[in-house]
């Protein structure tokens, strides 16, 4: 017999939330895409792999899907270990600065730091629950208390290198630093393990645990001099393709008015709301007025139900994949590789326009979406309260 139906969707899951692999600054940079010029501000992220541009696979290399075909290749033209059929959230936000692309906080190959590091880890968790170092294919290597880690670590050795007047080659003051736009996406992955593997979980008892890992993070950043930081909440992962897939396993299906898993979206809606509230408590408690909640999740459902409003045609389907039903996901058969259906070997390919789509392979988003979700972010959209770029690049 095969595996259990549900090691088989955990695995498959997680091979969509996978790891990434990065590139040499600037290279397939064939279209410029700013917001704001002359932006001062350097630009330092964390989460998982909608944000990561390649912090795993320097450390673990060849071990994820989004290092082979189709991956990367409507933007790079080949590979570039991010979970896009191009660029991801960051990569814009760093273009739309005028930055230019960034890099992993790993890279050792002419690395610049100048504007900006990204400590991205894919498969990542807000909670320090993450496979630490497991040649597992497909899982977080640095959760998020680790990523802060790093960030202390590197301003630490920029504070030892300025106390020795070294030159700061390629890399920001301190000073500087502190003042930078920083970014944090957290929290998608820990739902997703979750979700894949038990249907009887203490929902609540889970958002509070993960909320609290956020605020831990928050409140060591901050001790850390930054003053400017963007929080994104959770996608409605009801929504997303491979979660609707997943529902499928699973009838009933309950879906609600925009024809998303219900019980699902419910879990992300208490985070949400959860989350809010901390930013505020943290606002107040604090005055980091640069704290600034970003709804993705507003976002994502807007385009769900104004699909028109951004160019889209299939909100709920998955560019990349192998078909099998109305979501184009096959858990089994995950976007770049093959399988047998019913005697039949099957590819998961992309889809002729991904423009049309919001989701690339089930969870991430299209490079079309992705900009979006940057564009909003550095005009100040769907942010609270409103962020302004050009006092954040100050």
């Amino acid at each position: 017999m095969g595996q259990p139906l549900v090691s088989v969707v955990a695995a498959a899951m997680m091979m969509v939330l996978g790891v990434g692999m990065g590139m040499a600054k600037g290279e397939g940079e064939r279209e410029e895409w700013v917001v704001e010029r002359g932006c001062k501000a350097p630009l330092v992220v964390f989460g998982a792999s909608m944000v990561d541009v390649g912090e795993n696979a320097v450390a673990q290399p060849l071990t994820s899907a989004a290092e082979f075909p189709p991956y990367g290749l409507d933007y790079f033209g080949r590979p570039a270990a991010r979970f896009s059929n191009g660029r991801v959230i960051s990569d814009f936000l760093s273009q739309g600065l005028g930055y230019g692309l960034m890099d992993p906080y790993l890279n050792s190959v002419d690395p610049h730091f100048e504007h900006g590091v990204n400590f991205a880890s894919s498969g990542s968790t807000a909670r320090n629950s993450t496979q630490s170092g497991s040649s597992a294919r497909g899982s977080g290597l640095f959760p998020l208390d680790m990523q802060v880690k790093q960030y202390k670590l590197f301003k630490s050795k920029l504070q030892y290198l300025e106390s020795k007047n070294k030159e700061l080659k390629n890399l920001p003051t301190t000073t500087r630093l502190s003042k930078g736009i920083h970014v944090i996406m957290p929290a998608h992955n820990d739902y997703s393990n979750v979700l894949v593997s038990s249907s009887n979980f203490d929902a609540p008892s889970l958002i509070l645990s993960i909320v609290a890992a956020i605020e831990d993070a928050l409140r060591e950043i901050y001790k850390e001099g930054a003053r400017t930081m963007i929080v994104m909440n959770v996608l409605p992962l009801g929504c997303a393709p491979a979660f609707l897939s997943l529902a499928l396993l699973s009838p009933p299906m309950n879906l609600d008015h925009d024809q998303c898993v219900s019980s699902y979206n419910s879990i992300v809606d208490l985070h949400n709301s959860y989350l809010k509230q901390l930013i505020e408590e943290l606002r107040s408690e604090l005055s980091w007025e640069g704290l600034i909640l970003f709804d993705l999740n507003g976002i994502y459902l807007d385009v769900v139900r104004h699909p028109s409003k951004y160019g889209v045609t299939q909100p709920l389907v998955a560019c990349c994949g192998a078909g099998g039903n109305e979501y184009n996901v096959n858990l089994a058969i995950l976007c770049g590789s093959s399988g047998t259906v019913n005697g039949t070997t099957v590819q998961a390919w992309r889809c002729t326009y991904p423009n049309n789509y919001i989701s690339w392979d089930g969870l991430h988003p299209t490079e079309s979406f992705a900009k979006q979700i940057a564009y909003a972010i550095l005009k100040g959209h769907y942010t609270s309260p409103h962020l302004s770029i050009q006092d954040a690049c100050k």
